[in-house]
């Protein structure tokens, strides 16, 4: 039963924006499974609404079950309760998108977008996980791990480029991680995608652990030039107000030093 309950997260993990629909062989392959174990732990996922399949392809995508199970979550995950105010008054505030993200694994967990009500603009969709070493979201998140999980992180991922400016030197992200540590935020400069940027800083729970991350997102020139003082402000504050609702408190003992004003 709990190889069974193994298998079935496996299967789950292996759908993403990038890769939303798989075939039964390429579940079996990816799984290092016998073609009719995959099989068979399909058909049962099916009846429970977990997968479903592409009638043209034939391949299958996450089923509904998911889809109401992550409604669930979102809509009743603390963080995005407590931080769903003040975020979209400072994406009101600033016209950009902003977002929440909290640590999952090996990445960031994008749990809420905010867009400004009155902007009329189409947004670049974040997919819900963030790679961690080269997002403002994620950077902030992996600068407040400990020194060991820093260190296993850096050194089993690929640190793939996706501009110019995309740090895929390990030395130069872990120098990169420390400056964040210290300063208490961290920017994206066009790393993932050109003529974007993002400023993100921590959010503290009432142990004074990073609990979660807020962003800015929009065109580098506006976060980075024209309104990087203004921008870097609310977004402390933001962060300040929502770690206040969280129970955190000045000198609540596991405080990062440096992290916060």
């Amino acid at each position: 039963m709990i190889q069974s309950v193994q298998r079935v997260s496996d299967i789950l993990s292996l759908f993403s924006m990038e890769n939303p629909r798989w075939g039964i062989t390429e579940i079996a392959n990816a799984l290092e499974l016998p073609v009719t174990t995959a099989s068979g732990l399909v058909r049962s996922m099916i009846q429970t609404g977990l997968l479903t399949q592409e009638r043209s392809t034939k391949k299958y995508g996450l089923g509904p079950k998911i889809f109401a199970l992550g409604i669930v979550v979102n809509d009743t995950l603390e963080i995005n309760q407590i931080a769903g105010a003040p975020v979209q008054k400072m994406s009101d505030e600033t016209g950009l998108i902003c977002r929440v993200a909290i640590w999952d694994g090996d990445a960031a967990l994008n749990t809420m977008d905010a867009k400004p009500r009155h902007a009329d603009f189409l947004a670049r969709r974040a997919g819900p996980r963030l790679l961690a070493y080269c997002s403002s979201l994620g950077r902030v998140l992996l600068a407040n791990l400990t020194r060991e999980e820093i260190n296993e992180y850096v050194n089993g991922i690929e640190l793939k480029g996706f501009t110019p400016n995309t740090i895929t030197q390990r030395d130069l992200l872990i120098e990169e991680l420390e400056k964040i540590r210290l300063q208490g935020y961290a920017v994206n400069n066009q790393e993932l995608h050109l003529e974007r940027a993002s400023i993100a800083v921590p959010v503290f729970n009432s142990s004074g652990q990073v609990e979660a991350a807020i962003s800015v997102v929009g065109n580098h020139k506006q976060v980075l030039k024209s309104d990087f003082d203004d921008l870097l402000s609310i977004l402390r504050n933001t962060a300040e107000e929502i770690s206040w609702r969280l129970g955190y408190r000045v000198g609540t003992a596991g405080i990062r030093t440096g992290s916060m004003p």
